[in-house]
C-alpha cells in the first residue's frame, strides 16, 4: 500500500464549527517503497514538498545514492512512460553503451569516428555525456522531439547558445526524402544504404556539412565490418532520416512544459545524490505534518481503489504517480462537494 495508492480509504467530518478531518484508513507500516533518485513534473508532489526545486514550478527532483540510475518522465504529473539515465558514466540504453565503448577503441579509426561524433554534438552546444544520450536515444518520444528534449538539456548544461539546426541543412533541396520507420535495423540500413535513402539523407546537408558526414559513414562502414556498433550507428541513422524529411526554413517541434522543465533541470537532477530516499514516506510525513492520521475505522469512507505496488522501479513511480494524481483529483471534487455542494 502507498499513502494514495493500493485500498485508500479516506474519511471526513462536516460537523458545524469543527475543522474537515481527513484520515486514512490503514496501517502506515504498510506504505510501499518509492526510492529515487527520479525527476519529474509533478504539481501533486511538489505542492505536497516532495522533492520541489525551488523557483521550478513543479518541477520534483527526487534525490538516491549517486551510482543508480535516473528514473525520468517527460509526461505532464508522471502519468506516461518511464524511462532511465545514467549518473555513472557507462549509460543506460545500448547506443549509450556503444559509444562509450567506440570512445575507448583500441583501433585509432574507430576512436577517430568517437571524435568526430563528439565534434559534432559540440557544435550544436550538446555535449555528449551519457545522460545526454540516453536522454537522445531512450526517452519514449519521436525522434525529433527526442532530438530537442536532447539539445535542450545540452544547452542548459553546457551554459552554450542554442544553435539552429538549420544552418546545417540545405535551404534549397529539389524534394524531400521520406523519413525511415523505427525502430531501424541492420536490413533497413542494408536496404538504405542499396536503394540510396541515406545518400538522398545526406544530400539535405549543406555542402560544408555533407562531404565531412559522408566521409564519417564511409570509415566507420569500412572500420566496422562486424557491426559492432550498430546499436549506435542505427538510432543516428532514423533520426537523421527525420531531420532530412523537414521543410526547408523550419524548427523543431516545441516541447511541452512538462518535458522543457525536466530538460531544462537534468542537470540538477543528475547531481542530486544523497543515500537512499523514498518519494512515498516523504508523502506519509507531509500527512501527518498537515494532521492527517491514519485509522483503523471512519464513518464516511471515501474508497479509492488502485492495483498492488508493481515490482519494478519504472513501473512503480508510474504507479505512485498515477496513484497521486487520481487521488488530488478526488480529493478536489469532494472538496467542491463540502464548500458547494449546489455545484
Amino acid at each position: 500500500m502507498a499513502l494514495t495508492a493500493g485500498i485508500l480509504l479516506l474519511s471526513r467530518s462536516r460537523s458545524f464549527g469543527q475543522p474537515i478531518a481527513v484520515n486514512v484508513m490503514g496501517d502506515s507500516g504498510d506504505i510501499a517503497l518509492v526510492k529515487g533518485p527520479a525527476l519529474v513534473h509533478s504539481w501533486v508532489l511538489a505542492s505536497c514538498g516532495i522533492g520541489r526545486e525551488l523557483g521550478a514550478g513543479a518541477l520534483v527532483i527526487v534525490p538516491g545514492p549517486a551510482d543508480a540510475p535516473l528514473a525520468v518522465s517527460i509526461s505532464e504529473d508522471g502519468v506516461g512512460d518511464w524511462f532511465f539515465v545514467d549518473r555513472a558514466g557507462r549509460g543506460v540504453h545500448p547506443a549509450t553503451r556503444a559509444f562509450v565503448e567506440l570512445c575507448r577503441e583500441q583501433d585509432p579509426r574507430l576512436r577517430e569516428l568517437a571524435r568526430d561524433l563528439r565534434d559534432a554534438f559540440t557544435a550544436m552546444s550538446c555535449p555528449t555525456e551519457p545522460a545526454l544520450l540516453d536522454l537522445l536515444f531512450g526517452a519514449p518520444a519521436p525522434p525529433l522531439q527526442r532530438l530537442s528534449l536532447a539539445l535542450r538539456a545540452g544547452q542548459a548544461m553546457s551554459a552554450g547558445p542554442r544553435v539552429a539546426l538549420t544552418r546545417f541543412f540545405d535551404s534549397s533541396p529539389s524534394r524531400l526524402p521520406d523519413p525511415l520507420e523505427g525502430p531501424v535495423d541492420a536490413l533497413a540500413l542494408a536496404r538504405a544504404r542499396q536503394e540510396g535513402s541515406l545518400g538522398s539523407f545526406l544530400d539535405r546537408l549543406s555542402l560544408r556539412v555533407r562531404d565531412r558526414v559522408a566521409d564519417w559513414f564511409a570509415r566507420y562502414f569500412e572500420a566496422d565490418d562486424q557491426g559492432r556498433y550498430l546499436a549506435l550507428v542505427l538510432p543516428m541513422v532514423e533520426l537523421l532520416s527525420h531531420i532530412a524529411a523537414l521543410p526547408p526554413q523550419t524548427m523543431l517541434p516545441p516541447l511541452p512544459a512538462a518535458a522543457d522543465a525536466v530538460a531544462v533541470h537534468l542537470g540538477s537532477a543528475l547531481g542530486a545524490s544523497r543515500g537512499e530516499s523514498d518519494a512515498s514516506g516523504e508523502l506519509s510525513s507531509m500527512f501527518r505534518f498537515l494532521g492527517g492520521r491514519f485509522v483503523e475505522e471512519a464513518r464516511y469512507p471515501v474508497e479509492l481503489v488502485f492495483p498492488p505496488p508493481p515490482d519494478g522501479e519504472l513501473a512503480r513511480w508510474q504507479w505512485f504517480c498515477r496513484a497521486t494524481r487520481e487521488a488530488a483529483d478526488t480529493a478536489d471534487a469532494l472538496w467542491r462537494r463540502i464548500v458547494d455542494p449546489a455545484s
